[in-house]
């Protein structure tokens, strides 16, 4: 049974291993995202004063030394303490970290206690579920972005009316905090927080995009420079761009609707070679464990896995359009 187990775990360490990267460079190194965090990294340089920030939310309370000498010298320990903000966790990077390491050691000291022969294997198995938790709080903080964002719209139609009704930009927004569920809620009362402590609108705002990470809320945040900046009507404004937003959001519906077939087609490719491997299994069970019963066969199952896992990775390139 456990001879049997191989190629899957060999398969899925190799897919975890690939998401994890792929997720990795998405988010920490994707063009896009630099282009998007220079320019927010812009706006909070510009509202500094004398080089200090009022930011009550930059530099956590009660960190080890450890974590304050990573993050000093460790660009990618920052990435990772951004990460765990826009997911919403209670873990520290710290604690990840730790996590993660446990976990790679434990699946280390099970394989050599249950004498696993490949050792290729057993590190990739290793570094795929070490990875798990960090592929859990992209999915985390994906899905956050997407709740955000789906209520957006009706958050911005909402400050419109404020605004129309004589309330202030920044009342309107402690106002949506307290109107609309978390995360869209939450976030907007950190930014009602944050401007009543006395940071800067701009700072405040920046920040905002910056934890969320959302195009569209980038959309917002820049026009609200701009019209901060240069005057206008605010209110028309947000109204434009809530629609804009809503045509989107239609777009996007539909984008997905006509990719839904290709998204099919790579669901049941990679199926394929686990059903035929089942079947093979029924029939002629000395045939097929030559697989990993043999180095040779080991050898191949890595082949293998590594190209599924890329033709898996390819197909969802091609179905996934972004608008």
């Amino acid at each position: 049974m456990i001879t049997f187990l191989v190629p899957f775990f060999a398969f899925l360490a190799i897919i975890l291993i690939i998401l994890l990267f792929y997720g990795v460079w998405t988010h920490f190194f994707s063009t896009l995202n630099k282009a998007k965090k220079e320019r927010l990294q812009a706006i909070h340089n510009a509202v500094h004063l004398g080089g200090q920030s009022l930011s009550i939310t930059q530099t956590p309370l009660g960190d080890s030394a450890l974590e304050t000498w990573l993050r000093s010298r460790s660009g990618a320990f920052g990435k990772l303490e951004n990460l765990i903000r826009r997911a919403n966790s209670r873990l520290t990077a710290g604690r990840l970290m730790s996590l993660m390491l446990a976990l790679f050691m434990v699946v280390v000291a099970s394989g050599f206690l249950l004498h696993q022969t490949n050792p290729l294997i057993l590190l990739l198995l290793a570094a795929a579920i070490a990875g798990t938790p960090l592929l859990w709080l992209l999915r985390q903080a994906s899905q956050r972005r997407k709740a955000f964002e789906d209520k957006l719209p009706e958050a911005l139609d909402y400050i419109s009316r404020a605004l129309r009704a004589g309330q202030s930009l920044t009342s309107a927004m402690g106002s949506v905090g307290k109107e609309f569920p978390d995360p869209i809620g939450g976030e907007f009362k950190t930014v009602f927080d944050e401007i009543s402590f006395g940071i800067s609108f701009k700072e405040a705002i920046g920040q905002l995009a910056e934890r969320v990470q959302s195009n569209d809320l980038s959309f917002f945040v820049i026009s609200l420079m701009i019209q901060h900046e240069t005057g206008g009507n605010l209110t028309e404004l947000l109204d434009g761009l809530a629609k804009t937003i809503r045509e989107r959001f239609k777009l996007r519906g539909k984008v997905r609707t006509l990719s839904s077939e290709g998204r099919m087609s790579a669901m049941v490719l990679g199926s394929m070679p686990f059903v035929f491997i089942a079947i093979l299994m029924l029939i002629n069970p000395g045939y097929i464990s030559m697989l990993w019963t043999t180095p040779q066969g080991h050898t191949l199952l890595l082949i293998a896995s590594g190209l599924m896992a890329v033709g898996l990775v390819v197909l969802n390139q091609i179905t996934r359009i972004k608008v």
